[in-house]
């Protein structure tokens, strides 16, 4: 296999460019890549059409061995074009999607199932998830399922809404508030900090997706460690025996959990 022949291709869409987990998983999947000594290619695209293009393009080059494909849902057109047009791959597929090829397998309710673990029995009248769109991973009973109140609020205003409900806690007790990005849980602990809200006295925070933004807060944010790196680690290697074998069975992660920090 030549060196242009040995690469591993990964295109991906605008927006989770700017994910904290899809951004470490990226930056693990090259470890194993490397040190089997392949390359590994990245492309930006704004949407699937201009995916499915660069395969294509990559197919009929041969510059690209396999690739490895992020999100896969039901009725991915990706894994049908790449088995039409003969290019190896391995995805990353969510466990309630039944698959027929190489899979690494995502639990998405598991990141749920780490946070009510850890909220179940800590001290708090209230429990709120602050988000402006459908967290990626279901609810269900992830709030607890004791006596604090639980809610969804869903808000154009995550910062605002969460020195509201910040105010109210001085009142009420503590609330707990869980919130989807890095760089919002950083902007909400900081307007709390100039509401003169105590955290976590008053309000405890925690982040949906663990990062060094959270960790370098002013505060360091408790967050779900979503096991990026290891998910990376593992797609990595699942890729060079999909490459190399053309044979794997779906792989499971790692599952998440809760790292404790300075606010809760």
């Amino acid at each position: 296999m030549s060196d242009q022949g040995a690469s591993v291709g990964l295109v991906i869409r605008q927006g989770h460019d700017r994910d904290p987990v899809a951004g470490a998983v990226v930056r693990a999947v090259a470890g194993p890549l490397v040190a089997a000594g392949k390359r590994f290619v990245t492309r930006s695209v704004p949407d699937e059409d201009a995916e499915l293009r660069v395969y294509r393009l990559w197919a009929r080059t041969g510059g690209v061995a396999g690739v490895i494909l992020f999100e896969v849902t039901a009725d991915d057109p990706r894994p049908p074009l790449l088995r039409q047009i003969d290019m190896p791959f391995v995805a990353l597929a969510p466990s309630t999607l039944s698959v027929d090829f190489p899979a690494v397998v995502v639990d998405r309710a598991a990141s749920s199932a780490a946070l009510a673990a850890f909220l179940d029995g800590y001290p708090a009248r209230r429990r709120v998830s602050v988000t402006g769109t459908a967290p990626a991973e279901p609810l269900g009973d992830e709030l607890g399922a004791d006596d604090a109140e639980a809610e969804v609020l869903r808000t154009d205003d995550i910062v605002g809404a969460s020195v509201r409900l910040g105010v109210e806690a001085r009142d009420r007790g503590r609330t707990v508030l869980i919130v989807d990005g890095d760089h919002d849980a950083v902007a909400v602990l900081s307007a709390l900090q100039n509401a003169d809200i105590r955290v976590p006295e008053d309000v405890a925070l925690i982040c949906r997706s663990d990062s060094l933004v959270c960790q370098s807060a002013s505060l360091p944010i408790t967050a779900i460690d979503r096991r990026g790196r290891e998910i990376g680690a593992v797609l990595g290697e699942a890729a060079i025996r999909a490459i190399d074998d053309g044979v794997l069975h779906p792989i499971s992660t790692p599952a998440p959990v809760v790292v404790a920090r300075e606010t809760t």
